[in-house]
C-alpha cells in the first residue's frame, strides 16, 4: 500500500491568521473612528459653552501698563447702567453707544488712577463717603417739614435699591466713586491754565444733520429767508444754542472743529456748511473778535477740552502702553448681555 504524504496545513492557518488580523485591524479602526466622532460630538457643545459663556468674560478687552480690564468687566458696567436708566427713566439707553462709552471712560479712569500719584492727587475715604451721601441723601422740598432719623433711613434704603439694580457691591460701587472724584481733581487742576479772559466772538449757528435739512437751508438762505427763522424750522436741539441760533460769546478751543470758521468769516455774513460729523453747521458771526471775560458755560466746555488734549498726550507710547481690544465680536457679546435686561415688548392686541 502505498503510503500518503501528509497535507500541509501550515499556509492555511496562515492565511486564517492574517485574515483575523485584518478583521481586528478593521475592527480597531472603526472603534478608533467612533471614538473620534464621539469626541467631536462631545467637544463641541462643550466648547461652545466654552467660547459662548466663560471665554468671553475673561477676555482682556482694556490693558493699561499691565492692569487689565475683562471683558466680562465691560458688560457688567454696561448692565448696570442700563439697569439704572431703564430704572429711572423707563426709557432704553442707546446700547449703540453704550458699550463704547464704557469702554472709553474705564480707559480714560485707568489712566487717571495711574498718573494721579505723580499729579500729587488723591481721594480719601472720607471724601468717598460724602460723594455716596450726596448721590443718595433725599433733598426736601423747600419748607418741607424734615426728621433727620427719617431722612437718614431714607438715604439708605435708596443707595440700598441702587446696589439691587445695578448689581454693584458696595466695594465696586465705591471704588467708582473714588475714581470719578479723581476725575473731578484732576480736571480742576488742569483748568488752572485757562485765562479768565480771552479773545471771543459772538456766534450763531444753525445746527442740522442730514442731507435734506442742509438743503433746505440753503434754499432759505438764498431766498433771503431770516436767519433765526431758518434756525428755528431746522436746526436740531442744542445745548448751547437757543431756538433763533444764538449761542453767544465763544472763545478759541470751546469748538476747535469751527474755530477756522469762527474767527474768520466776515461778520453778518453766513458761512458755507461747515462739516463737524455728524452735524453740519451754518455759522454767522455778529461781533468780535474782542477780549471779554469767559461765562461760565463756556469754560466748563473749555475745562472738557484741556481734559480730552491731556487724554489725547498719554496716548503717546513712550508715556504708557495701552491695548484695546474691542471689536465688533465683543461689542455684540455685551449687547447681548445688555439686551437681557431689557423686557421684550408686549404683543399689542389685534
Amino acid at each position: 500500500m502505498t503510503t500518503r504524504e501528509p497535507r500541509e496545513v501550515r499556509p492555511v492557518r496562515r492565511r486564517q491568521a492574517v485574515r483575523r488580523e485584518r478583521e481586528h485591524q478593521q475592527q480597531r479602526w472603526v472603534l478608533a473612528f467612533a471614538g473620534v466622532v464621539i469626541f467631536v460630538i462631545l467637544a463641541i457643545p462643550a466648547y461652545g459653552y466654552y467660547a459662548t459663556f466663560v471665554a468671553p468674560p475673561r477676555r482682556t478687552a482694556v490693558e493699561v501698563n499691565g492692569v487689565k480690564h475683562s471683558l466680562g468687566e465691560v458688560a457688567k458696567v454696561s448692565k448696570a447702567f442700563a439697569a439704572a436708566y431703564l430704572g429711572s427713566s423707563g426709557g432704553q439707553p442707546d446700547l449703540s453707544t453704550l458699550p463704547l462709552q464704557i469702554v472709553n471712560n474705564m480707559l480714560s479712569e485707568e489712566l487717571i488712577v495711574q498718573r494721579a500719584p505723580e499729579l500729587g492727587i488723591t481721594v480719601t475715604q472720607d471724601e468717598v463717603d460724602a460723594e455716596v451721601r450726596s448721590r443718595h441723601y433725599p433733598a426736601p422740598k423747600a419748607g418741607q417739614q424734615t426728621d433727620p432719623e427719617a431722612l437718614e433711613r431714607e438715604y439708605k434704603e435708596n443707595l440700598r435699591r441702587y446696589l439691587d439694580t445695578t448689581k454693584f457691591s458696595s466695594s465696586d460701587y465705591r471704588e467708582i466713586v473714588r475714581r470719578s472724584l479723581l476725575r473731578e481733581k484732576l480736571l480742576e487742576i488742569l483748568s488752572e491754565q485757562i485765562p479768565g479772559v480771552q479773545e471771543q466772538v459772538f456766534a450763531n449757528w444753525i445746527r442740522v444733520k442730514d442731507d435734506t435739512a442742509v438743503s433746505n437751508v440753503q434754499k432759505g438762505l438764498t431766498g433771503g429767508e431770516e436767519f433765526d427763522r431758518l434756525a428755528r424750522v431746522y436746526s436740531v436741539a442744542d445745548s448751547y444754542a437757543d431756538d433763533n441760533g444764538v449761542v453767544g460769546w465763544v472763545p478759541k478751543e470751546a469748538f476747535p472743529l469751527l474755530d477756522s470758521t469762527l474767527f474768520v468769516i466776515e461778520r453778518d455774513k453766513v458761512s458755507d456748511p461747515v462739516s463737524n460729523p455728524p452735524d453740519t453747521y451754518f455759522i454767522k458771526v455778529t461781533a468780535g473778535p474782542e477780549l471779554r471775560e469767559v461765562s461760565q458755560n463756556m469754560r466748563n466746555l473749555l475745562k472738557t477740552r484741556v481734559l480730552e488734549k491731556w487724554m489725547d498726550q498719554q496716548f503717546d507710547p513712550s508715556k504708557n502702553d495701552i491695548k484695546v481690544n474691542f471689536g465688533s465680536l465683543e461689542y455684540g457679546w455685551v449687547i447681548d448681555k445688555v439686551r437681557e435686561l431689557i423686557p421684550a415688548p408686549t404683543p399689542q392686541a389685534q
